[in-house]
């Protein structure tokens, strides 16, 4: 399949799954060494990270969570502190954004969770069409675990990968987990 024939079949597709994705990426994971994890705050059609966002604040103090600015124009993200209290504005494409925050280096990042519509077999995912996401992958640490959330299973093969996409380490799912080989 080709990235957008993925967006098309994925894309309209919702279930509610957010509950449980968060639950088997937390006990899937060790972050007892995580001192900064990138969340992305979700569009009405993603998995719901603020059940993982909350989970964090709640029960991991300890772990700074980051969030993004995107540069529209640009296709670019700076990374940035969330806060309970941070105050939050809706981007031009429905996206929430920190307003009142204070902003983080992106190679001081451990952990990024992505957002994706689908992903290969060999840790390929397929996001919305701009790449802000390789190219903030880019300015990260070379040893940040990157990690994928996914309502549906891979296809096997996405057939127009380019040298600009980066593969996750690992894919969550509800019922289990994608580890690809780095």
């Amino acid at each position: 399949m080709t990235k957008s024939q993925i967006r098309q079949n994925f894309s309209h597709l919702t279930f509610n799954q957010s509950l449980t994705i968060k639950n088997n990426f937390f006990a899937s994971f060790d972050l007892s060494k995580i001192e900064k994890i990138h969340i992305f705050l979700p569009m009405p059609q993603e998995i719901n990270t603020w059940l993982i966002i909350q989970e964090i604040f709640q029960n991991y103090p300890a772990i700074s969570v980051i969030t993004s600015i995107s540069n529209l124009t640009t296709y670019t993200m700076e990374s940035y502190y969330l806060a309970a209290n941070t105050q939050l504005a809706i981007n031009k494409w429905g996206i929430s954004e920190p307003v009142n925050a204070r902003k983080c280096s992106d190679n001081e990042i451990n952990m990024i969770l992505l957002p994706l519509l689908g992903f290969d077999k060999q840790g390929f995912r397929v996001g919305y069409g701009k790449g802000f996401y390789d190219r903030f992958l880019l300015k990260c640490h070379q040893d940040i675990i990157k990690i994928g959330l996914s309502r549906f299973e891979p296809v096997d093969t996405i057939d127009d990968i380019n040298e600009y996409d980066i593969k996750m380490d690992f894919c969550v799912m509800a019922e289990h987990n994608w580890v690809f080989n780095k």
